[in-house]
């Protein structure tokens, strides 16, 4: 069967708006009944098993659980604009830059509040300039400490300021692009940019066009969708905007015989282009957004689609994660480009929460939504003790999930579910569970929650431990990182890549929307260490089990194929492979 996922923003966005509106109220000193409310209504969002954008349009909005009449116009006012009234009259009273100030680690409503309180500070330029001065430290609450991890957390903001996280910009994309695909004179419509290259983070989305009708009414369409902000440039050719969300998208418009070699221009990146063009230059052709012509000739020898134009230049066609300018031109060219993992070849996700922790389904119904997905098996793998935030399980706790396991297994038929745990790399790289319990289980994920400020030696060393157990199957988000959040923890990756093949662990691609984790360099440098790699969704809930594209997409941006990642193989065949 087929993989079926079905990714959209809708509810995650929803839940966001929600809860920056209770944030902003907190700052302000707002009712503490109201902020309560649009928590609540936060939270009921995320955890909703059905698309909201569905239960709009069945008018059903206020039958969701903390969702009342007021909360409901604030939900309808987000459909039709992107936003609500009450974010943006908040946001105009308060200062929009605040927004930015609750994106620093560790940094709450209650820590904002007092900064906006106490020294009228609304954005980062004032907080870098209080820092700076030696403000912040005198403040209730905040310490000498905490002002140099504030300094620390600026930097990074400002290192990757104007770059959203690929699963946040793909929603957005994919909202515009289905808007305008329903239209007539749309007759083809395509992502292009950084997202088709499934880059971690991208600056602005690019969307193509091919028409044969006039432009400009497709133009007033984009310009016209709920969501956009702002119009930033509008023509015949090009049009583009700002969104609700400050994200720049930019529509163009071709004609259906250009839109291959338009598509391929406009995916990138620059440095595929610039080793593309001397490659053409040196057969005598020249390449372009237009097509692929011969020198001195106006009509293209190749244009209609990407393969078209890989085929003119005497090479295999190169899939758009591979064309970062790196070795694909060389290896097209000698026809050695590797087959590369897709969907369809991941037969089952080894990573994922029951709500015998944090998730928030059972046993049966994270199986039952993962066979629908066309999987052949999972693993669930609830935290352990230590992560109390997320009701990690004690070792009576997990002996009793794994028989759980064992008979939610008997009971569905053509189909494995396996017993695992994420278990807790301790400070001392002990795990945080007992060890028979660990052997009986199926599968293990070690992975590090706390503590992650180790310095690089005593990281290193304390993954080491870990490894040397012989009791993991895995790596769980190899260095914690969070997208548009922390970087993650430094370790001497080599020495640990190298332990983790003579103790047979693999490392995982964690594709949850808000890590990606391992990225695609150090995918591609485990692989290339013979390591082998795993792909988990780390799903919270049975729409978490979409997160896995996510995990391929590194996968396919890191070259890997369907033997290097271990749950491309049956069952029986992946347990064999680790520990």
């Amino acid at each position: 069967m087929p993989h079926t996922f079905e990714v959209t923003m809708n509810n995650s966005y929803y839940a966001q708006i929600l809860s920056e509106v209770a944030l902003l109220l907190q700052i302000k000193g707002g009712n503490r009944f109201k902020i309560r409310a649009y928590q609540n209504a936060s939270r009921a969002l995320a955890g909703l098993s059905e698309s909201l954008e569905d239960i709009i349009t069945q008018g059903t909005i206020t039958a969701i659980d903390g969702v009342g009449k007021g909360i409901a116009t604030d939900i309808l006012e987000i459909h039709k604009s992107g936003t609500c009234q009450a974010r943006t009259d908040l946001l105009d009273e308060l200062d929009a830059g605040l927004l930015d100030l609750l994106k620093i680690q560790g940094m709450g409503a209650k820590r904002v509040k007092t900064l906006y309180d106490e020294l009228q500070i609304s954005n980062l330029t004032d907080l870098k300039a209080a820092a700076e001065a030696n403000k912040i430290q005198a403040l209730d609450g905040f310490g000498k400490k905490t002002e140099d991890k504030i300094l620390t957390e600026i930097t990074r903001l400002e290192s990757s300021s104007g770059r959203t996280p690929l699963p946040t910009a793909l929603a957005l994309a994919q909202a515009f692009r289905d808007t305008l695909a329903e239209r007539e004179d749309v007759l083809r419509i395509e992502i292009a940019g950084s997202i088709r290259r499934q880059k971690e983070t991208i600056g602005d989305i690019d969307l193509l066009v091919a028409t044969t009708s006039d432009p400009v009414p497709i133009m007033d369409a984009f310009a016209a969708i709920p969501g956009v902000q702002e119009i930033l440039v509008k023509g015949e050719k090009k049009t583009s905007v700002r969104s609700v969300q400050g994200i720049q998208i930019d529509l163009r418009v071709v004609a259906p015989g250009v839109f291959g070699s338009a598509l391929h221009y406009f995916t990138g990146s620059k440095e595929h282009h610039v080793k593309l063009r001397t490659r053409a230059k040196r057969a005598g052709l020249k390449i372009s957004e237009y097509g692929v012509f011969k020198d001195g000739d106006e009509v293209a020898i190749a244009s209609h689609t990407e393969e078209d134009l890989f085929e003119a230049l005497g090479m295999a066609y190169v899939p758009p994660e591979l064309r970062e300018g790196y070795d694909e031109i060389e290896l097209a060219l000698s026809k050695n480009l590797p087959e590369l993992i897709t969907l369809k070849d991941v037969r089952g996700d080894i990573h994922m929460h029951t709500t015998e922790s944090d998730g928030e389904a059972s046993i049966l119904e994270m199986a039952q939504a993962a066979r629908a997905l066309g999987y052949d098996y999972i693993v669930l793998t609830d935290h352990s003790q230590v992560l109390t935030v997320a009701h990690g399980m004690t070792a009576p706790r997990f002996a009793a999930h794994i028989e759980a396991i064992r008979e939610a297994d008997a009971q569905i038929r053509d189909f494995r579910i396996l017993a695992g745990i994420e278990v807790d790399i301790l400070k001392d790289g002990s795990l945080d569970m007992d060890a028979d319990l660990l052997r009986e289980c199926d599968w293990v994920v070690g992975s590090v929650h706390l503590h992650q400020n180790l310095e690089r030696e005593a990281m290193t060393a304390r993954l080491l431990r870990a490894i040397d157990t012989g009791l993991l199957s895995c790596l769980g988000h190899p260095t914690g990182r969070i997208l548009g959040g922390r970087p993650g923890y430094e370790y001497d990756l080599d020495d640990v890549l190298t332990a983790c093949k003579q103790h047979r662990v693999a490392v995982e691609i964690n594709g949850s929307t808000g890590r990606l984790d391992f990225n695609a360099e150090h995918a591609a440098r485990a692989a290339h260490a013979g390591v082998k790699i795993v792909l988990g969704s780390d799903a919270h809930s049975t729409r978490g089990l979409s997160s896995m594209p996510f995990a391929v997409g590194q996968a396919r941006r890191a070259g890997l194929t369907p033997a290097q990642v271990l749950n491309c193989l049956q069952a029986d065949e992946l347990l064999a492979a680790v520990r």
